[in-house]
């Protein structure tokens, strides 16, 4: 682990982030418990705005990442609190101009108010362009007249707001002089001293299914009146004599208001790639020490295939997602990572595969820990419920995959050469190769068709071609590359159809493929090294399920109806656990 790494796992230890929700708390008291716990983060200097790609060091970008993640695994509703402020801090600091950055700057970076990201409504849904919330420049009293024309207009899912949030940053239409003036991003105080400003309305976009801590809000406003420096204004500003200007062509600005979400993506793919190496790392110490029909679960082929195919989506998560920063990393020092179509669909990529998988990873382990995997305490179910919806925020995947199609094709050459480079550094291996073909056929027929089906199995292939060309790269121990060829095969066999179509596969290579995936899985495996390979912090490792003795443990909580301990005791035959 980095430092960084270590004083997390520290913090997440301490005494004020365990037991990640205390027995007997409501859901108002574990929110509010939940932004304490941000604020603590971002005090300690683990999290914050400055740390972004285009802001900090671009070096320091990937711990941060990697710090985010496994906030992530730790309780998605805390990294929800985080990003929903600090995306909507990004909102701000990317189109404020100076003196708006200078005046608000300082507040965003230390949570001194708690801002909120109000971007979906309830009909536009992922397809921002038809976002309706209006703001009207009234020239008698120089403000804007901020409304939502209809309930299908209403800001939707809006994290941090319903108890606690300060300030949303909203998107919305601006109308000049009758003229709609398209997208912009304003600045609306929500609460003052505790209470609803005039003009908001913040009703319950709740219960969802999971995330329940992030407190949800759905926004309206009527006749809310704002200052013309709620504008941002770094690209548009509304003079003395009421003119509107802005150098951006008017689809330009909707591009520009769109820029801030390339960040937003990262957040749950990362959080996803920890949560399932989580996920792993309980499963894997639980089939060691659980046994079944004379053997520990580990000891059983079938099992094993299933436990290991998992791992290998797990570890090809971290990879994908280590690729992906060093592309943003590197791209940002040529040009501002919002306004890099490139690398915005390369990141969308990156979000829809390693979410998709999250979902499998997830309800396999915790199908293979049995009924314990859908105990709370376990971790496994929580990450289950929690991780089903970032398929969805931060952008619908499918239109994340139609969008960067769209990208992909607009700038192919600069996009083709990241997936050549991907190439290069595996070595030209054989799988990557086939894969990169691939990714080609797909976009190919999404040229000649459109977006449809077709982006969301290209979005996949490029995920996969850069998890793999980053994995070959970085060669591993015996374990580390037998879970890496079971993976590369699973992805070409996923493709096989797409393969057989373009002469990039035969049938003959179809069956070596899962010939290979099956010998690799058949091969017995020590736990102690998957576990070591996907290095998950001992801190974040709560499960009883995870401990020799989680029968006991089991029991005796049944028995006292208090959450299970977790303090670690004697390892099974063969090697240490804990």
């Amino acid at each position: 682990m980095t430092q960084r790494e270590e004083e997390l796992a520290r913090v997440l230890a301490g005494p004020e982030f365990t037991p990640v929700r205390p027995a007997g708390q409501g859901l108002y008291e574990y929110s509010l418990l939940t932004l304490r716990r941000a604020r603590l983060l971002n005090r300690a200097g683990l999290t914050a705005n400055s740390l972004w790609l285009g802001r900090g060091d671009g070096a320091d970008f990937p711990g941060f990442l990697r710090t985010m993640g496994w906030i992530g695994a730790y309780d998605l509703s805390l990294l929800n609190v985080l990003v929903s402020h600090q995306i909507a801090g990004d909102a701000l600091l990317s189109h404020g101009g100076p003196g708006q950055v200078r005046s608000y700057g300082p507040e965003i970076d230390r949570m001194a108010k708690v801002y909120c990201f109000a971007a979906s409504e309830l009909h536009a849904g992922s397809d921002l362009k038809r976002v309706r919330t209006t703001a009207v420049h009234d020239p008698g009293s120089r403000t804007l007249v901020l409304n939502t024309p209809s309930p299908a207009d209403a800001k939707v899912w809006i994290g941090n707001s319903l108890h606690t949030g300060d300030v949303a940053m909203v998107l919305g239409r601006l109308e000049v002089a009758g003229r709609d003036e398209g997208h912009h991003w304003f600045r609306v105080p929500l609460r003052e001293g505790g209470r609803t400003l005039p003009g908001v309305r913040i009703g319950r976009a709740e219960p969802k299914g999971g995330v329940t801590a992030n407190q949800t809000g759905l926004l309206t406003f009527t006749d809310c009146r704002l200052p013309l420096s709620a504008l941002m204004d770094r690209w548009a500003t509304i003079g003395p004599d009421g003119v509107y200007s802005s150098p951006l062509p008017r689809h330009r600005r909707f591009e520009e208001c769109l820029a801030t979400f390339t960040h937003e993506r990262l957040f749950p793919s990362v959080g996803a790639a920890h949560a399932q190496r989580l996920a792993c790392a309980v499963t894997t110490r639980f089939a060691v020490v659980k046994h079944a029909f004379g053997a520990p679960l580990i000891g059983h082929a079938h099992y094993r295939m299933r436990l290991t195919t998992a791992v290998g989506r797990a570890l090809a998560a971290r990879h994908a997602m280590e690729a992906l920063t060093s592309v943003a990393v590197t791209r940002a020092a040529r040009e501002r990572p919002a306004r890099d179509q490139v690398v915005h669909a390369l990141i969308s990529c990156g979000k829809s595969g390693c979410t998709a998988d999250a979902r499998h990873t997830l309800a396999e382990t915790r199908e293979l820990c049995g009924g314990l995997g859908y105990h709370d305490d376990n971790q496994i179910a929580p990450l289950l419920h929690d991780y089903e919806i970032a398929v969805t925020f931060g952008g619908d995947n499918t239109v994340l995959g139609y969008q960067a199609s769209r990208y992909a094709l607009r700038r192919r050459e600069d996009f083709d050469a990241v997936l050549d480079e991907a190439v290069a550094a595996s070595g030209g291996a054989e799988p990557v190769l086939k894969l990169r073909r691939i990714c080609d056929a797909l976009l190919d027929r999404v040229e000649q068709s459109g977006p449809g089906e077709a982006s969301n199995r290209w979005t996949r292939a490029v995920y996969q071609t850069l998890a793999l060309g980053h994995w070959y790269a970085h060669p591993e121990s015996s374990p580390g590359a037998r879970l890496r060829g079971q993976y590369a095969a699973g992805c070409l066999l996923e493709h096989a159809l797409t393969g057989l179509r373009a002469g990039i596969l035969d049938s003959a290579a179809v069956l070596r493929l899962e010939e290979t995936r099956q010998a690799a899985a058949a091969a017995p495996v020590d736990g102690l090294e998957l576990l070591d390979a996907l290095a998950v912090p001992e801190a974040l490792i709560t499960a009883p399920i995870a401990r020799p003795d989680f029968a006991e443990r089991h029991v005796i909580a049944a028995h006292e109806h208090l959450g299970a301990a977790v303090a670690p005791t004697a390892a099974p035959e063969g090697g240490t656990l804990a």
